[in-house]
């Protein structure tokens, strides 16, 4: 099995996400013999501006993978000036708010995203609409929620972005895997379930 690791650019007090994510890929070798990695740092990747030897050599991992394990920060985002001085007006303030950006997704895997969603290569249009041609592979999602804007509405922003785009290629045997700091997803795994998805559910149940 060819995995595609997808590993996202945090600051070192999050690297906690590297050992999680980690944890998952040694869970999926002990299920899958013959396992070859390709490891992607999503450090340093532009969502404009690429060159087309950048975007054709992501393309072509993506294409090669039968799994893709994405180390997603949910939350989270390199401090920036910007945000930086932010933060030190809402501490000021004795006030809290997000600015708009923050409930995007993690810059560097957005800018993965925006680089391999190509016409003709992982999807192309149709009569009936978009059509992705990845479809067969599978991928795996660690949402790991950092903070500081980890909130339910957020989390599940965030997650359902991921999730439209990959099923925008075609690739729509997914699995969430919720963890946090202080939750190992090896040891004790959580799927990832939205709040409307479990009213849902508890309605099912009552009715």
């Amino acid at each position: 099995m060819n995995v595609l690791a997808l590993i996202p650019a945090v600051t070192r007090d999050k690297a906690w996400i590297h050992d999680q994510l980690g944890g998952v890929l040694g869970q999926v070798a002990d299920h899958v013999p013959e396992m070859a990695v390709t490891y992607r740092y999503l450090a340093g990747l532009a969502p404009h501006g690429a060159s087309c030897d950048e975007s054709d050599q992501l393309v072509r991992e993506l294409e090669a993978a039968d799994l893709v394990v994405i180390g997603a920060p949910i939350g989270h985002h390199p401090v920036t000036p910007a945000l930086a001085e932010w933060s030190r007006r809402a501490r000021a303030r004795k006030g809290f708010g997000a600015p708009l950006y923050a409930m995007g997704l993690n810059p560097g895997l957005q800018a993965w995203f925006s680089q391999v969603i190509r016409a003709d290569r992982t999807f192309r249009y149709t009569a009936q609409g978009p059509q992705g041609l990845l479809a067969g592979k599978k991928a795996i999602v660690l949402a790991a929620q950092m903070g500081p804007w980890n909130n339910t509405a957020i989390t599940d922003h965030q997650v359902r972005c991921i999730d439209t785009q990959l099923r925008f290629m075609g690739i729509d045997e997914i699995a969430t895997i919720a963890s946090d700091c202080q939750t190992s997803p090896v040891s004790n795994p959580r799927r990832w379930q939205s709040r409307q998805g479990k009213a849902r559910q508890g309605q099912a149940l009552a009715a």
